[in-house]
């Protein structure tokens, strides 16, 4: 389970000050305790009033294209979260308080290990 630190949430608060619906996302993970294994299907139910029909690795998979091109893969690695949940909400369609979560779920994973392209056994 990947975790989201008290003091990661606060830094991304202050970055994401001025999007309630990020705000609400942050919220979500302190209630999940930082959680993001829980928090994104709660947001997914919250914002969307239906059950995560799509697993964690589903909603990533919709959502790599967007997240490993390089200028987003650059923010991501940094931190920089703001920049990003907004275009990534509007490309995907998911909704901007899950659209950051899991741009943080992104940025623990390791934005570069997410985007490394597996190599094919053949």
């Amino acid at each position: 389970m990947i975790t989201v630190t008290p003091e990661e949430i606060s830094q991304f608060r202050s970055q994401l000050a001025d999007s309630p619906e990020a705000l609400a996302a942050l919220n979500a993970i302190e209630e999940c305790e930082g959680y993001l294994d829980d928090a994104i299907p709660l947001l997914v139910m919250r914002e969307t009033a239906q059950e995560a029909d799509r697993s964690l690795n589903d909603l990533l998979e919709r959502c790599r294209q967007f997240l490993c091109q390089e200028e987003v893969r650059e923010f991501l690695e940094s931190g920089l979260i703001a920049p990003i949940i907004e275009p990534l909400a509007v490309s995907t369609g998911i909704p901007l308080g899950t659209a950051t979560a899991l741009s943080i779920l992104v940025f623990k994973l390791g934005a570069k290990k997410f985007c490394q392209v597996p190599e094919s056994g053949a």
